[in-house]
């Protein structure tokens, strides 16, 4: 009977549709943020715009790394956060970050910045939604 019924679990059945959200909206993100980038880093490096195998290149690249990374950083740092949230903020950082390495002109600076602003995004939403009730230990500063 035990092996059975970790099939109708309802709660397993749930998480499981959650991650499978999870992985297509990452892939969605990772598509929008690979093309926002193509268009970025052509401005950074002064190069031609870009054509179209280029962009769907990119998109497709990108789609991939969205689709692992979304399921991994939501069920590891995100457990608390509402789920458009672990999926729309990471972008806006990212974007934001690009951005800002694009208006200083520096491609350094875009490869850095774009990182940087997703894992602010991800390490503010992980603070602002984190358990406020934890046991504190004895003598630790309040």
């Amino acid at each position: 009977m035990r092996a059975t019924s970790r099939y109708l679990d309802p709660s397993l059945a749930t998480r499981r549709w959650i991650t499978a959200g999870l992985i297509a909206a990452g892939a969605v993100a990772g598509a929008v943020i690979g093309l926002a980038l193509t268009v970025l880093g052509k401005v950074v490096a002064g190069a031609p715009p870009a054509d179209p195998a280029n962009y769907t290149w990119n998109a497709g690249v990108f789609a991939v790394l969205g689709a692992v990374l979304a399921p991994l950083v939501t069920w590891s740092a995100l457990r608390r956060v509402p789920l458009w949230r672990t999926i729309v903020e990471p972008l806006a950082g990212a974007v934001v970050g690009a951005g800002l390495g694009v208006l200083l002109g520096s491609g350094a600076a875009f490869l850095l910045l774009t990182p940087l602003g997703a894992a602010a995004a991800v390490t503010r939403l992980s603070l602002a939604h984190r358990r406020k009730d934890r046991p504190r230990l004895r003598g630790a500063p309040e």
